[in-house]
Parts: C-alpha cells; sequence; structure tokens
C-alpha cells in the first residue's frame, strides 16, 4: 500500500478546489470500489465538475471537484459518502456478523451456524418482517455512513483497509447487536418447532376426546369454538381438557389460549372458518396438516 498525501495529489492533478483520494490494500478492491463510484456518479448531472482517476500501480482511487465549497459539502462529498456506504454493505456486513457469530457463538450441529447465517442474511435483507430489527435497515447504513461521512470530513486521504478495520466501532457494535438478535430469534424458533413437533405428535397419537371442532377465527381476540351439533366451547370447557403439558401459549390468560385446548382434544376433523393466515392459522395447520379444513366465514352453518 502505498502512502500519499494531499500535496501528492495536487502535484499530479493540479490546484482543483477539492480532492480526495481513497487508497486501497488490495487493487481488487480499489478496482470494484472505482467501478462503482463511476458508475454511480454517471446517473447524475449534478457534478459535471467532478473527476476519477485510478492509479493502478499504487492502488488510489483519486477524486477531483471543481465546484464550489457547499456543493462539494453538501452534495458530493455526501454522495460519494453514501456510495462508500453501499459498497461495504453489500460486500462485507455478511461476513461481518458471520466472524461476530462464530466468535461469540458455539453451536452443536455443524449446520446449526449455516442455519443461523441464513437467518441473519434473511433479516439483513428485511425478509423477515416479524423481527423488529428487520424492518429498521436504515439505522446500521445512517451509523456506517456517519462515520464514513465524518472520515471524509477532515481528511484528504481516506485509508480503505484501517477504515474498516480501526473505524467501524459504532457500526461494529449495532452488527454485534443484531448477531444477538438473530441467535435469540434461532433460539426462539427451534423452541417453537420443538413444541409444535410435540403437540403434532399428541395429536396424531392420542385418541381423538372429540370427533369434530369448528374454529370461528377473525383474529386472536376474536373467536369462538363449537362442537359438531353447534354447542359453544367456552373458556371454562376449554381449559378442563387443556393438558399442562401441551400449554403452548405461555404467558396467556387462560381464556385466550386457542392453540393449547384445541391440540389437547385432538379432534379427528379440525375445521377453521377465517381469512386470516397468521401465526395462529399457520401453528394449527402445522399441528393438523391433513386433518385440517379451512373454510370461509360463509360456510360457517352455526348459530352466531
Amino acid at each position: 500500500m502505498a502512502c500519499i498525501d494531499a500535496a501528492s495529489i495536487i502535484a499530479e492533478f493540479g490546484g482543483g478546489l477539492h480532492l480526495l483520494a481513497i487508497e486501497f490494500t488490495h487493487g481488487h478492491d480499489c478496482a470494484r470500489v472505482y467501478d462503482r463510484v463511476k458508475r454511480e456518479l454517471s446517473r447524475l448531472v449534478e457534478f459535471p465538475s467532478f473527476s476519477l482517476h485510478m492509479h493502478s500501480n499504487q492502488d488510489v482511487i483519486h477524486c477531483r471537484y471543481d465546484g464550489s465549497d457547499m456543493e462539494w459539502e453538501h452534495s458530493v462529498r455526501p454522495y460519494m459518502a453514501a456510495v462508500l456506504t453501499d459498497d461495504i454493505i453489500q460486500q462485507y456486513e455478511i461476513s461481518f456478523i458471520e466472524k461476530l457469530i462464530k466468535e461469540c457463538y458455539q453451536f452443536r450441529e455443524p449446520n446449526e451456524r449455516e442455519q443461523v447465517m441464513e437467518l441473519a442474511r434473511e433479516m439483513l435483507a428485511g425478509e423477515r418482517p416479524e423481527i423488529p430489527e428487520a424492518r429498521r435497515p436504515a439505522k446500521r447504513k445512517t451509523i456506517l455512513y456517519l462515520a464514513i461521512h465524518e472520515h471524509l470530513s477532515y481528511r484528504s486521504v481516506f485509508y480503505w483497509n484501517p477504515f474498516l478495520t480501526f473505524c467501524t466501532g459504532n457500526y461494529e457494535r449495532y452488527l454485534q447487536h443484531l448477531a444477538e438478535v438473530v441467535i435469540d430469534e434461532y433460539e426462539m424458533e427451534q423452541e417453537y418447532q420443538t413444541v409444535v413437533d410435540e403437540l403434532r405428535s399428541h395429536v396424531e397419537y392420542a385418541t381423538p376426546k372429540i370427533q369434530e371442532l369448528h374454529l370461528w377465527y377473525e383474529n386472536r381476540d376474536y373467536f369462538w369454538l363449537v362442537d359438531k351439533e353447534g354447542n359453544k366451547w367456552g373458556a371454562k370447557q376449554r381449559m378442563r381438557y387443556t393438558e399442562s403439558a401441551l400449554v403452548f401459549e405461555e404467558g396467556l390468560q387462560p381464556a385466550e389460549m386457542i392453540i393449547s385446548p384445541i391440540a389437547s382434544i385432538a379432534p379427528k376433523r379440525l375445521y377453521i372458518y377465517t381469512s386470516q393466515d397468521d401465526g395462529v392459522i399457520q401453528t394449527l395447520r402445522t399441528i393438523f396438516q391433513e386433518r385440517l379444513n379451512a373454510r370461509s366465514f360463509a360456510q360457517w352453518q352455526f348459530p352466531t
């Protein structure tokens, strides 16, 4: 890695108003970032006075801007910081969080780490909206952007690899938090799967306490059960059949439980009338499988 300073940039490129060099340890990083910056800036017409040059021997990108101080401070430099932020996130974020997970957590099974990493990739991509942190992708991007922008504000040379190693503390701390969230979510999903497997096994092998149950389900707060004669099963009757070993909804009041009583009763056929496909319905579908028959509200044949 060559060592350069603002004077050497000015000597080579002249006395432009605003000069910035981005120096790399590895040439492939330099080429990738150069292509990205050039591609992103080509989409803009606001910066006609901005020029790039990649010094292949020194693994350095030279940036020169001949516009005003205000344009540099409020447009060009923030835009450069945003482009560099996007590259670091796209290129390094997964490996950063994988390193944190590998260093901080031990897994018994060989495939556990890959399952955790798959969950991390989904969360970082915003594909797990049920996880609050997955709905806030801008937060980690902002943390990294602020670090890069501050670095660009006070230096004429941006040292890429030292920055990644020593200057991303807040970003890494947030990734550590995300790693903890991922681990917690993974453990909860494992516990969930274990309990669901137990309930499914019970339903499969237990003697049904009733042949049919019909569940009218609008949401978790508005539902009721009836048998095939249309007799409503209130909270007391549901809890009388609920086995303590099969309680799924820990923390809920007995009257609020839906899955535990139905699984304990283990009806031979379960009819669900709903327009929802939330966690309750998905869990019942997993437990009862072919015993479950989903219907519309219009097919309800009992008094309401």
